[in-house]
This record gives C-alpha cells, sequence and structure tokens, in this order.
C-alpha cells in the first residue's frame, strides 16, 4: 500500500509556542505536505495501542502509554501520549478540570513520529547542537536569548521549551549539510540625491563587483564574460572598477534578489525530496484517535 505517513499540515503562529513548532515543521517538510511510508490500523502486537483507540481523555499515569508505533530501518519504535501532545500543545493546555488530558488528534501522533524520524537522522550524521549554538540560533530566530521568559510566556516548562529549541536548531543544521546554507537577503544600494541617479560612483561599481564575484575581471576592469546573469542584465549599463550608476546598482540589486528566491525554491525541493525518502522507511500503526 503506497499510501503516505505522514500527510504534513501548515501550523500556524497563532500563538508563541506555534512559532516554534512552525519552526520544526518548516524544517521537516519545507513545504505545505508530503507523503510518505504509509499509515495501518492499530495492532495490540502486546504493546497497548489499540487499547488507548477511541478514548478521549486520559489520567496521568496514561501520559507514557503508546498511542501508535512504527517500524523504521528494522526497528519497532513508538509515539507516547505526552509526545503527540508536546507536538501541538503543553500538558497544561490540555488538562481538564478533573485532571485528565484530552487524548492528542491523529495529526499530533502523525507528527511526532516524523520529528523522531528526522531526529534519528540528526544523530546518526552526528550533529549535535552546543549551548553557545542554541543561544545564537534563538537569538537569530526570536531576538531574544532568554528561553526561561519564552517558556514562560509560552505556557510550556523551561526543560521542554529547551529541548523543542534543541531539535529545531539541530533540524536547521541538518538542513544546511543537506542543501546548503540559503544565502542571505541582499541590502539594497544607498540613494543617491535626486537628479544623480545616473552618476557614475565607486560604492555602486564596488556594490555590483560584490555581488557578481566571479562574473567581474577585476583586473582586466570589465565583465569576463556576458553569460553569468549579473553581466548579462547590465551588458548595457557602463560599469568599471571605479564607478557605476545608482541605476546599474539597482538593477544588480534585481538580480541578486531573484536568484536568492531561485536558490530557496530549488533548495526547497531538494529538501523535501530527502525528507520523503527518510519517511519512506517507515509504517506507522496508528490508534483510533479522534481526527
Amino acid at each position: 500500500m503506497p499510501q503516505g505517513i505522514l500527510r504534513g499540515e501548515r501550523a500556524t503562529r497563532g500563538s508563541a509556542l506555534r512559532v516554534v513548532l512552525w519552526l520544526l515543521l518548516v524544517l521537516a517538510a519545507a513545504a505545505g505536505g508530503f507523503y510518505a511510508g504509509r499509515v495501518l490500523p492499530a495492532t495490540p502486537a502486546g504493546l497497548s495501542v489499540a487499547a488507548m483507540g477511541g478514548k478521549l481523555a486520559i489520567t496521568e499515569d496514561e501520559l507514557d502509554a503508546p498511542v501508535a508505533t512504527y517500524t523504521y530501518e528494522g526497528e519497532d519504535c513508538q509515539v507516547t501520549a505526552r509526545e503527540a501532545i508536546a507536538q501541538a500543545s503543553s500538558l497544561d493546555a490540555v488538562r481538564n478540570s478533573d485532571g485528565t488530558y484530552a487524548m492528542p488528534s491523529a495529526e499530533s501522533v502523525i507528527s511526532a513520529a516524523r520529528m523522531a524520524i528526522v531526529a534519528r537522522e540528526v544523530e546518526a550524521r552526528g550533529i549535535t547542537v552546543s549551548d553557545d549554538e542554541l543561544t545564537a540560533y534563538v537569538s537569530e530566530t526570536f531576538g531574544t536569548e532568554d528561553i526561561a521568559g519564552m517558556a514562560a510566556a509560552y505556557g510550556m516548562d523551561e526543560e521542554t521549551l529547551r529541548a523543542r529549541l534543541v531539535e529545531s536548531a539541530g533540524m536547521a543544521k541538518l538542513r544546511a549539510e543537506v542543501v546548503g546554507v540559503p544565502a542571505t537577503e541582499p541590502e539594497e544600494p544607498s540613494t543617491p540625491e535626486k537628479g544623480k541617479e545616473r552618476e557614475a560612483k565607486k560604492e555602486y561599481a564596488d556594490y555590483i563587483i560584490a555581488l557578481a564575484g566571479d562574473e567581474w575581471d577585476a583586473e582586466g576592469d570589465v565583465w569576463a564574460s556576458y553569460d553569468g546573469p549579473y553581466a548579462s542584465a547590465l551588458k548595457e549599463y557602463d560599469v568599471r572598477n571605479d564607478g557605476a550608476s545608482y541605476e546599474a546598482a539597482q538593477v544588480a540589486y534585481t538580480v541578486a534578489i531573484q536568484l536568492r528566491s531561485e536558490g530557496s525554491t530549488s533548495a526547497s525541493t531538494q529538501w523535501t525530496a530527502y525528507i520523503n525518502g527518510l519517511l519512506a522507511k517507515a509504517d506507522l500503526h496508528l490508534a483510533s484517535l479522534v481526527s
């Protein structure tokens, strides 16, 4: 049955917690959805998965009971209710007034299995996240280094949030290994005084040459060839080592934005294919859960 285990869902940023979850989903799927592996009916197999099916609420001592099992590269694994809940919420958020917990949805269970499989690949490649790397990742992504403060704002305990952030940072490093580090967004050239858009200035020449890289022959003070995207777009402009116009710099900026967009699309396609290849190795046995 070439049906898929893990149909990706698009997470939203409806809350600060969901931003963390959204980052994980983007890294794991890099697209709105994908298919891989197989989803199969629940099977008792002595693991009490079937016993968890059909429930709307579970007790504290059932949080670590399996709600699904899956095989991956010949190894039997399981997803607990606690792990599934963590994919879309927190324990506090799903705790009922009587002390029970809302049963995780099938989507959350599938997401937990998917994340676990990708995490295995991170570990298999020897990828680790140091404290300094985690701090840098959190700072760059969220604009703060205060994980404890984030946890309080998200309604999560600090240990759980830190674990999710480490997972996210690890997946980011895995993605960089697979598809490379994404190009940074270029800065626009500085705007000249009105009426001087066509005046040649060295700052604009430096700007263009820095973007063009090997396309520019600095020694010859000319384009190395007109086959490249920058040289082709700027062939009608006068570009020299010591000067170029703001208009020419604007054209170079447009080319840089286009190349970055094309690179991002290509990387996303490559990453999705890679993740699908991992997930295609898995068969998931799912309890009868609410959707």
